[in-house]
C-alpha cells in the first residue's frame, strides 16, 4: 500500500496561503467596507466566494487545472495540480472535525468521503484501527458515477490523478490563523506521513483595509448607547456631579 508524504513546492504553498488569508481578510474587509454593511451575517459563507476567486486568478495556469461543481445549491472549486498529480479541496478545521465525528452517522457521502474512498483508499492511517462494523453509505455503490459527476471538468485528469489534498484552515477574527495540508483515508483519519504544516506561510501583515466608523450614531460608540434620556434622567445626570462634590466636602 502506498503511504506517500507530502512535496509541494514552496511556490505552489505560497500562491495557496495567499489566497486563503486574502479572503478571510483583507478581501472580506474591504468587502464590508464597500457596500457599508450594518451586519456580516453572510461573511462566513462570502468567504468562500473571495476563496474561490482568488484561486481562480491565481491557479489557473499551464500547471493547474481548476473545476467547478456543484453540491446542491453550493458551488465549489476542485484544483488538479499536475506537478503532484493531486486533487485539491479546501475546508475549515470546525468542519473537517465535524465531517470526522458524525462520519458514522450519515446515510449519503458528502464529497470529502468520496474523494477519499476514490482516491486515497491505499492510505494508511497514522493509527491504524479495524472497525468490528464498517460503515457503509446507502450511495456507496454509487461511487465512480458520483466522482465522474463532481470531477466533470476534470474529465480528462481523472485516471492519472494520485491522490485528493485537503486544505484545512481556521481563522481568528480576519485573520488566518493556521493552515495546513493533509490527505485522508475513508475513515477521515489523516494518512502517514500526509500533514504538513503551512503556517509559516502566512505573511501576517497588518491589514491594509483602513478601519473606520461607518455608522458614528450607533450605540456601541457613544457614551448613552443611543438613548433619548427624559426630563429627568437629564436632571438627575447633571446634579451628580454636584452630589459627588458634597460627599467628598463631607469624607474631609
Amino acid at each position: 500500500m502506498r503511504t506517500d508524504d507530502m512535496s509541494f513546492s514552496p511556490e505552489l504553498i505560497t500562491k495557496i496561503v495567499h489566497c486563503v488569508e486574502d479572503a478571510v481578510g483583507d478581501g472580506i474587509l474591504a468587502d464590508i467596507r464597500h457596500h457599508n454593511l450594518r451586519t456580516t451575517n453572510s461573511v462566513p459563507s462570502r468567504i468562500w466566494d473571495l476563496l474561490n476567486s482568488n484561486l481562480t486568478r491565481t491557479l489557473e495556469t499551464e500547471d493547474c487545472t481548476i473545476a467547478e461543481t456543484h453540491r446542491g445549491p453550493w458551488q465549489m472549486l476542485i484544483i488538479f495540480e499536475k506537478t503532484t498529480q493531486c486533487i485539491y479541496t479546501f475546508m475549515r478545521e470546525k468542519r473537517f472535525a465535524e465531517l470526522r465525528r458524525f462520519q458514522r452517522r450519515r446515510v449519503h457521502m458528502h464529497y470529502l468521503d468520496m474523494l477519499a474512498m476514490q482516491f486515497n483508499k491505499e492510505l494508511l492511517a497514522d493509527q491504524q484501527q479495524l472497525a468490528l462494523f464498517p460503515h457503509t453509505f446507502s450511495d456507496e455503490n454509487m461511487l465512480a458515477e458520483k466522482v465522474q459527476t463532481l470531477l466533470h471538468d476534470l474529465e480528462d485528469e481523472i485516471p492519472i490523478v494520485r491522490n485528493h489534498v485537503l486544505v484545512l484552515f481556521e481563522t481568528t477574527g480576519f485573520q488566518l490563523a493556521h493552515i495546513r495540508a493533509v490527505k485522508v483515508t475513508p475513515s477521515l483519519d489523516i494518512a502517514q506521513n500526509s500533514s504538513q504544516d503551512w503556517s509559516q506561510y502566512i505573511a501576517a501583515n497588518v491589514s491594509s483595509v483602513v478601519e473606520k466608523v461607518a455608522h458614528p450614531e450607533v450605540p456601541d460608540v457613544q457614551p448613552d448607547r443611543g438613548l433619548k434620556l427624559k426630563s429627568k434622567a437629564i436632571a438627575r445626570k447633571k446634579d451628580k456631579p454636584q452630589k459627588k462634590v458634597q460627599e467628598v466636602k463631607k469624607e474631609s
